[in-house]
């Protein structure tokens, strides 16, 4: 379990097969990303999503990268990652920790009350989002940094803004009592 997580937390995004799915990945963990959630919303066939997370294991290895499944339980239980990555959904779900403690728990919240879940649960990461408008929820307004962080005052744990990050948000990530950001487009290319 790593006493330090780093500033970029990097979240998979869109890929047109295995082969761009590992050359993606690839190039993230060259430019230094070293926390990768895999995250295929749109695959639900447990066996291709296995399939992926054996690659993603393997290069995730070989870049020294903690990589994390956003799936369930079950399919996780099945892998060889080094953590499960909860929605803010899925949160609520347990009554207790889901994995193990030699596993990594990661949660996505976006109210007090899942900060609080997470917390109780024993999460290890948590990403709190939306901080700023983002592509993918327009017209969904952040919740700006201030707010940010007042919410992450409330918990004793690592806690990654999501929502519009880029990488220039770092240091006002920083400043607003942040781990670091977490983002999808501003890694994943």
């Amino acid at each position: 379990m790593p006493t330090h997580f780093p500033d970029y937390y990097m979240i998979t995004g869109k890929f047109k097969d295995k082969n761009d799915f590992r050359a993606k990945l690839e190039t993230a963990l060259q430019q230094g990303n070293k926390i990768v959630q895999l995250r295929c919303k749109n695959i639900e066939d447990t066996s291709e999503y296995l399939e992926l997370a054996k690659i993603a294991e393997r290069v995730c290895k070989q870049y020294d990268a903690i990589l994390l499944l956003a799936t369930s339980l079950e399919i996780f239980n099945q892998s060889q990652a080094a953590g499960l990555h909860l929605t803010s959904q899925s949160l609520h779900q347990y009554e207790r920790r889901p994995v193990n403690s030699d596993k990594l728990l990661s949660v996505s919240c976006h109210t007090e009350d899942d900060m609080q879940r997470a917390n109780e649960l024993g999460a290890d990461i948590l990403l709190l989002s939306p901080v700023k408008e983002t592509s993918s929820h327009p017209g969904v307004p952040g919740i700006g940094w201030e707010q940010f962080n007042t919410m992450v005052s409330t918990v004793q744990r690592p806690v990654y803004a999501l929502g519009g990050m880029e990488a220039a948000d770092l240091e006002d990530a920083h400043k607003a009592g942040a781990q670091g950001i977490a983002a999808i487009s501003s890694f994943w290319k």
